[in-house]
């Protein structure tokens, strides 16, 4: 009884399949990736980092000279980190991103200035909760630190799993502005997520 006990726990795939599943973890971490990958991470970043430039400095040439140095260097980084176990950046992704990011910025300041100077505009400021399926880390901070440029927002923390949001107006459609955000992000990061909001 005792052998057939050992045979049937070494069967058993709750007693083997955590085994091999970190076992591969560790090779995936501990493994560097080979030159042409690092390049052509380095591609990607160098990409990137050049478009969410452009849209923050509005492709101004003088914001260059402080520019290229700081997006080569950023770049660069692929060369001396470790390779993260975490998130990737979509290529296409980040287009998109940077796109939707200078729509909103610039809807965001004529929000800003439709209010300042139209008293009649309908302000109903209080704080509303939003529900995030983003996971934690690259892709929340960036949820988090991204939600003050949608029109009509102030603040956002953390509660718990969930953001509260400071709004001019909570009678908006928070969910909707959320939701396109975190698909945005999502797809920055290469995720697929399936955004749902709460209030």
């Amino acid at each position: 009884m005792r052998k057939t006990a050992e045979q049937t726990a070494e069967q058993t795939p709750g007693h083997d399949a955590p085994r091999p599943v970190r076992a591969t973890q560790m090779v995936l971490r501990d493994t560097p990736l080979p030159p042409g990958a690092r390049w052509r991470r380095f591609a990607v970043k160098l990409v990137a980092l050049a478009l969410i430039w452009g849209v923050l400095t509005e492709f101004r040439l003088d914001a260059l000279y402080f520019g290229v140095p700081a997006i080569l260097l950023g770049a660069a980084l692929v060369f001396v980190m470790p390779v993260a176990p975490g998130w990737r950046i979509s290529p296409a992704g980040a287009v998109n991103f940077a796109l939707w990011f200078a729509v909103q910025s610039v809807r965001g300041a004529v929000d800003v200035a439709q209010r300042a100077f139209s008293p009649a505009m309908p302000l109903r400021p209080g704080f509303r909760s939003y529900a995030p399926d983003l996971p934690g880390g690259a892709p929340r901070v960036m949820f988090l630190n991204t939600i003050t440029l949608l029109p009509g927002t102030l603040s956002a923390e953390v509660a718990g799993d969930e953001v509260i949001v400071h709004m001019l107006d909570t009678r908006a459609d928070l969910e909707a502005d959320l939701g396109a955000l975190e698909a945005r992000i999502a797809a920055l990061f290469g995720l697929n997520v399936k955004s749902r909001g709460s209030t």
